[in-house]
């Protein structure tokens, strides 16, 4: 569920004016994320069209739980398991909704677009092998910027002393991406009907989601980042909150 956390940043990181029209062609962000992974004919991409419009219009009512959530997010270590507990099983709740539909178009697909599918999901692979621990802690670096602004040195070194469980969450990422493309390879081999191709997907995706290991120094780190936030940081947090949930709930107005 990779797309929604792009989707999220690209929102977030525009102007007022920009935001509402980001979440406006919310329909054609997502469309253009699945149709770059899978190699859709053109009577799969129209009703593709019309499929994520319903998903945007059905996922409204999952949406408006965050908002209590998100209004009650508090900067204090103390609470970041409750907190981060819930907001993940949010996104695990809104990362299977979105694979089901994945799923649906992914057992559409003819040996030929298979195929193609799969080096799509070779080239991701190659590109994330690629990551180093410079790359890891960069990325990590841009994610506490984008949430609390201009970061201090302190953060710095202390994103930099945890570059070696990044480096080894990165490699439980891979293997557990590689588990996953390979039941999709022998999905494909099944001689099975539609339906029921689309149904071992959907078991796929649940397998991969519920079995998602235990991150018990992501919570550690962020901890540790809490205690280093000065006003300013907190400051923008804040703004970043109050945009969220302006975002949100002017995407429970839209029909996609």
């Amino acid at each position: 569920m990779k797309i929604a956390s792009l989707f999220l940043i690209s929102i977030l990181s525009c102007g007022c004016t920009a935001k509402k029209m980001v979440v406006k062609n919310a329909d054609v962000l997502v469309e253009y994320q699945i149709k770059k992974r899978l190699p859709l004919y053109s009577a799969q991409k129209e009703k593709l069209s019309k499929d994520v419009k319903a998903f945007l219009n059905d996922q409204k009512a999952l949406t408006k739980k965050s908002l209590p959530i998100i209004s009650q997010i508090e900067l204090d270590p103390q609470k970041v398991d409750v907190q981060y507990d819930t907001l993940q099983g949010l996104y695990k709740d809104l990362a299977l909704h979105f694979s089901k539909l994945m799923g649906r178009y992914m057992a559409l697909l003819d040996s030929k677009q298979q195929k193609e599918f799969k080096l799509n999901l070779d080239g991701e692979n190659r590109q994330l092998r690629r990551f180093d621990s410079n790359d890891l802690i960069e990325k990590t670096e841009e994610q506490v910027e984008f949430l609390f602004g201009a970061i201090t040195d302190e953060q710095i070194k202390l994103i930099k002393d945890h570059g070696p469980y990044l480096a080894a969450r990165h490699k439980v990422r891979l293997s557990r991406r590689k588990m996953l493309h390979e039941n999709f390879s022998k999905i494909y081999k099944m001689d099975l009907s539609k339906e029921s191709r689309e149904t071992y997907f959907d078991e796929a995706f649940n397998e991969y989601q519920n079995n998602y290991p235990e991150n018990p120094k992501n919570k550690e780190l962020i901890k540790k980042l809490l205690t280093t936030l000065n006003m300013e940081q907190k400051e923008v947090f804040k703004k970043k909150v109050k945009e969220l949930k302006e975002i949100i709930n002017y995407y429970l107005e839209i029909h996609y």
